[in-house]
């Protein structure tokens, strides 16, 4: 008896062993096969700059709308960006180093279609370019996007002149004593803030000859009351902000710049607020808002300080609209429509999502927080959708 139970035991495990083996074939192995898409999903982007010190920056692209992670460009040390009027082209300038403790290093300016991520073309620049914070006044497309400009730091100070079409870079403009290259509305032209109190202006030709720096009248007093290295345009004018809170308007399409008005929107504020922050200004063309970070208790050194509100400013009237709480932004950026999108970045590494009222005078109501972006998120710029 016990021969015949382990006689009926071995063929039962025999059994048993056959249907798992024979299961184990039925189920064909079918490894997992990883797709890239071949453009971004559409609609609006944000495109956020890690800025990265101790290796590659990030060029984060987010959707607008939601704030999901569509893509990202891979670039170099602590790059500088810039985006085509239709959004359809980013550019950067940033350093990729040999050797990251010594040696030689190449400073290049790189051209990406956005909607693929795809780079199109390098450009090789000089090695003085700019190698420093994250700032839309570091370098510029001029009006018809047919050169980038670029600041150059030796510490002498210059902007570099690159032709994209002819793929490599024209002249290089000395401009001593000043800082940021704002583009003129000409093609061929631009604009540069003077430690004198004045705006240059210089213009050069398709050669890559150029003139001498065309100065306006002094407008600020770099030592008492010193203004952000950052503007943007409004219509033909350019908008400056003042450490103390006072916007300055400045026409630069004539041969020499010229201010047209400054007015103080700050002053007399319960609390000492002031303007903070790094990318702290934006503006809104559609119902010529600008938007500004602002801190309270302000004092000397704290205009780095993140921003505790964002202010609307009415640049028709001249008045504050609203005063929206913010948590702690660094930076900000605005879309271009008739209902704004506001977004803003933290030190922490967050993306904040806003949507701005007109009809409650641009009153910002947080819709969405993407957080990691990166461990240096500093700058955004907002794009039409592709």
């Amino acid at each position: 008896m016990r021969i015949k139970s382990i006689a009926r035991g071995l063929m039962l495990f025999a059994s048993f062993a056959g249907v798992s083996a024979f299961s184990q074939e039925a189920r064909e192995f079918r490894p997992e096969v990883l797709t890239v898409e071949s453009k971004i999903k559409p609609g609006p982007n944000t495109l956020v700059v890690d800025a990265g010190w101790d290796g590659a920056s990030r060029i984060n692209v987010l959707s607008t709308d939601d704030l999901s992670h569509k893509g990202v460009l891979s670039v170099g040390v602590v790059s500088q960006l810039a985006l085509s009027k239709d959004s359809k082209t980013a550019y950067t300038v940033s350093v990729y180093a040999r050797r990251w403790m010594s040696g030689p290093s190449e400073n290049v300016l790189q051209e990406f279609d956005l909607a693929t991520l795809k780079e199109k073309r390098e450009i090789v620049l000089s090695d003085k370019s700019i190698y420093g914070k994250t700032l839309t006044s570091m370098v510029g497309l001029s009006a018809n996007e047919n050169y980038m400009l670029v600041q150059n730091a030796t510490p002498a100070t210059s902007i570099s002149i690159v032709d994209l079409k002819a793929g490599k870079p024209l002249a290089e403009v000395p401009t001593p004593g000043c800082w940021g290259v704002f583009p003129a509305l000409d093609d061929l032209s631009f604009s540069t803030i003077c430690g004198d109190g004045t705006l240059g202006k210089v213009s050069f030709r398709p050669d890559g000859s150029f003139s001498e720096i065309k100065k306006s009248p002094p407008f600020f007093d770099a030592d008492k009351d010193p203004i952000q290295a950052v503007a943007t345009r409004a219509g033909k004018d350019l908008l400056f902000v003042g450490f103390s809170g006072k916007i300055f308007r400045l026409d630069d399409s004539g041969m020499r710049p010229e201010l047209k008005e400054v007015f103080e929107f700050a002053k007399g504020v319960e609390d000492d607020w002031a303007p903070s922050g790094v990318q702290l200004i934006a503006y809104n063309e559609p119902n010529n808002v600008l938007f500004v970070q602002m801190h309270p208790h302000a004092k000397d050194g704290s205009h780095k300080d993140p921003a505790q509100e964002v202010w609307a400013l009415d640049m028709k009237s001249r008045k504050l609209l609203f005063r929206t709480s913010v948590d702690e932004l660094i930076s900000i950026a605005v879309s271009n429509d008739k209902i704004p999108v506001l977004i803003g970045m933290k030190k922490e590494g967050s993306v904040v999502r806003y949507e701005m009222d007109p009809q409650a005078k641009f009153a910002g109501r947080r819709t969405k927080q993407a957080k990691n972006i990166g461990l240096h998120p500093i700058m955004a710029l907002t794009g039409a959708a592709l």
